[in-house]
Parts: structure tokens; sequence; C-alpha cells
């Protein structure tokens, strides 16, 4: 199709590449150029799964950069790999959707968002909740003023425990903030798309297994984030025994009230936002049930890359946000003594 949209891929070891890979093989309006994968090894891995058929390997990542036609590129790298690929996209004017985090600095993030915004470029963050559809419609209610004054925000999530996984970037032990930095900087964007950026950070973190203390990894979070009229709090556990059904987010203001969970399907249960109107004169009658139709995950985000490029619609959340985040995360966590790894 001479419409399609030509985007490529940098880098293929970050766990939600395969998925991405996948749609962008498969939407039509795409023509996915190939994908840039230094490692031989992991190329030949890949090219025994499903996603990954019929897929070009690119060889030189000159190729992707200095081809004019690719209007875009999604960075799926590993987390150390990632700021350069980033970094190297938009000085060859492409626009980026890179996965999250964004570095393991706030001078990655201000250097990349940044560069972004001089020239003119989008730069999207991969963040996991921000395209499923009780998380929007919640976000859209907060930027209508349904809630009112927001007083409270609540999120919880985590994963089961297995050694096997415990996150490492390549080379090394993972970055500080452990599965705060890992998972909780998911939750953290959606509870600074309700309240912004905190006056303050309070993380209580621990290293529970004889696993994560031998990594320095904090396998257990509370972070409370501080507002003039609102608190927050996000848990983060990497010791759950099943992590779909206990995963909640919840909004309570003056006006009105949000409880999503589970974020996606868990058993019988579908994704759905718990959502009460009218104020406290509404009573138990306030709550409405809004169930999500079915959506496959890490769809929206490349559609809604496309569009972004397009010119069809603008990116849901801009360049200040996501530099907030990055900054917000790392006061959280602290910044990594962590060499990038450059391709």
């Amino acid at each position: 199709m001479s419409d399609q949209l030509r985007l490529a891929m940098l880098g293929a070891k970050h766990g939600h590449a395969r998925t991405k890979t996948r749609w962008l093989r498969d939407t039509p309006d795409i023509d996915l150029v190939g994908i840039y994968e230094p490692s031989l090894e992991f190329r030949a891995d890949r090219e025994t799964t499903p996603e990954y058929q019929h897929i070009t390997w690119i060889d030189d990542i000159d190729d992707v950069l200095g081809d004019a036609s690719i209007k875009g590129v999604i960075i799926g790298g590993a987390e150390v790999e990632n700021p350069s690929y980033a970094r190297r996209a938009l000085a060859a004017g492409k626009h980026v959707l890179m996965e999250k985090a964004c570095g393991w600095t706030k001078a990655h993030a201000d250097e990349l968002i940044g560069t972004a915004k001089q020239k003119g470029l989008l730069f999207q963050v991969g963040y996991n909740f921000r395209p499923l559809p009780p998380f929007r419609r919640v976000i859209d209610m907060v930027r209508a003023g349904d809630f009112g004054t927001v007083h409270l925000v609540r999120a919880h999530m985590g994963s089961p425990f297995s050694a096997d996984v415990l996150p490492r970037q390549l080379g090394g032990p993972y970055f500080r903030g452990g599965a705060f930095y890992n998972l909780g900087c998911h939750a953290l964007d959606m509870v600074m798309a309700v309240a912004g950026t905190p006056d303050a950070v309070h993380p209580f973190q621990r290293q529970v297994r004889p696993e994560s203390q031998a990594q320095d990894y904090y396998d257990l979070n509370i972070v409370v984030l501080e507002y003039p009229e609102t608190l927050a709090s996000i848990e983060l556990s990497f010791l759950e025994t099943e992590n779909r059904r206990p995963r909640s987010f919840e909004v309570y203001g003056s006006e009105a009230q949000a409880i999503v969970t589970p974020f996606m399907i868990a058993g019988d249960r579908v994704p759905s936002a718990a959502i009460h109107t009218g104020g406290p004169g509404a009573g138990a009658d306030g709550w409405h049930i809004h169930g999500a139709d079915p959506f496959e995950p890490f769809r929206a985000d490349i559609d809604e890359f496309a569009a972004c490029v397009r010119g069809e619609q603008e990116p849901w959340f801009d360049y200040a946000h996501d530099l907030s985040v990055q900054h917000t995360l790392m006061d959280i966590c602290g910044e990594s003594d962590v060499e990038e790894l450059h391709s």
C-alpha cells in the first residue's frame, strides 16, 4: 500500500517488543521496514517465535537512520541500550516511541525530551496503562474536572516472585529502585496523570527475599506522594502469588470516585472501572460499573503512535508530563551509575 506509514524498530530485547512487533507487522496501514537488533544470538532465538515470522532483520542501524522514508521508530532494546537508540533516532529526525523508562537519570529525560521538543518530533514513553480503556475513562474524567478536588489516589500492583526472572540489566545488577523502577513506574505515570507533580515523595523500600538481597533489588515498596490537598500511595510488591486480580487504581474526589480493577482479564473478571458520581448525596446508587470491550495488549500504543506521526491526533500525554514522571521516578528510586550500551 503506497499510503502505508513506514516505521522501524531499534532493538528487540525489551519484554514488550515481541507483542509490539506483532502489531507493527500486522497493522494494514503500517509498513514495518524491519528491526535492527545487533545480537545475532538473540535474533536467532526470536526467529523461531510466531511474532517474528516474516520480519526483516536489519544489519546496519544507519539503514534505518539514513532512510528518510522511515518516519518513526519504536525503541525496543534492553533498557541499558534504549537511551542511545533514542538519541540517534531523534538526531536523524525520527519520531520516537520508547519503552519505559526514559533512562535511569534525570539527564536522560532532559536530553531526549528536550531534543524532541526542539526539533518538533514526537517522543512518547511506552507506559503500559495509558491505552487501557478503564484508565482512559478515569483520566478523561480528571481532565473534565468531574472528580472535583481529588484528595486521595491509591495504586496497587505487583508480580509473583521468581528468582528465574529477577530483572537484571545486560552485564550487571538492575537499576536502583528495583521493582519500583521496573513496574512501579507504570502506576506512577497514572497517579501523576491524576494529581500532577508531587511536592515531596517518601519511599519505603525493602529487600525481603534472599535472592533480592543478593542483587540489591528492592522487592517490596510503598511510596507516598504529597500534594497540597492530596495524598497518593503506590504499593508495589514482587512477592505476590498472583498479580492480575489484585491490581487496582483508585481515585477519590469531592464529587466522584473511581476504582479500576482488574487491569486485564483475570479469571472470570474483565477490566472495568467502578465510577461513583452524584456526590455524597447519591449514596450507593451512585455507583456504576463500566466494563471494557475486548482489547489487545499494546495494539493501542502502536495505533496512537502512528496516528500522531500522521498528524491525525495529538499525543495523550505531552512532553512536560513525561519529563515530570521521569524526574519523580528518579526522586523515588535514585539515579543509577550505569554506563549506556551503544550499538
